[in-house]
């Protein structure tokens, strides 16, 4: 049911891409500003523990950004941006439950400025707020922890006309925890797509 789920916000976003009005080219630029939405596929790496790792199933990501490309150095942005990583089921012989977290980024995006088609890279830093909770060798766990957080980006930004663009991209996110007694590194690749309004 995750999975049908994580693919429809991602088909629907497609699909108002698709169906979003062009409209005529504005003589002046859009200003600097601007406001995105996205959601993504997120294939996670194992849960990687003090003595065990857990193998996670994929699952799905929503979230919001609000940015600013500099006037005077068009090639640069800062963006702050909120995601939302749904839960990752644990994939693990005797162990049930799930894995989720909440991030709060500040990104710095370098694109290129010229033209419909703006190729980007960037990093981000920020704060993870991670849960866990499920049973494991009969044991039932609920723990949660918050912690910094890194990513990498990377992909391509499409001018639909002056105010709105769409993202496809891709994301390297690691944050490391500590559930309890114990430190937990989680690291997700995350395949996204996205709109933005620019004003």
């Amino acid at each position: 049911m995750k999975r049908i789920l994580g693919s429809a916000v991602v088909f629907l976003l497609a699909l108002f891409l698709v169906m979003a009005p062009i409209q005529t080219a504005k003589a002046a630029e859009a200003g600097p500003f601007y406001v995105g939405v996205f959601g993504a596929y997120v294939m996670p790496d194992d849960l990687e523990g003090d003595d065990d790792d857990l193998s996670l199933d994929n699952s799905w990501a929503l979230g919001a950004k609000f940015g600013y490309i500099f006037p005077q150095a068009k090639w640069f942005a800062m963006e702050l941006e909120y995601a939302y990583l749904a839960d990752q089921d644990i994939d693990e012989t005797g162990a049930s439950g799930d894995f989720s977290a909440n991030n709060l980024m500040a990104n710095f995006v370098f694109r290129y400025p010229e033209g419909k088609i703006h190729p980007y890279a960037g990093f981000g830093l920020g704060w993870s707020w991670g849960s866990i909770e499920g049973r494991f060798e009969g044991e039932s766990v609920d723990e949660s922890d918050s912690a910094f957080a890194w990513q990498l980006l990377a992909g391509v930004t499409f001018e639909i006309t002056p105010s709105w663009s769409a993202d496809l991209g891709y994301k390297y996110f690691n944050c490391e925890y500590e559930f309890g007694d114990a430190d937990a590194e989680a690291t997700n690749h995350m395949f996204l797509i996205g709109v933005n309004y620019h004003f």
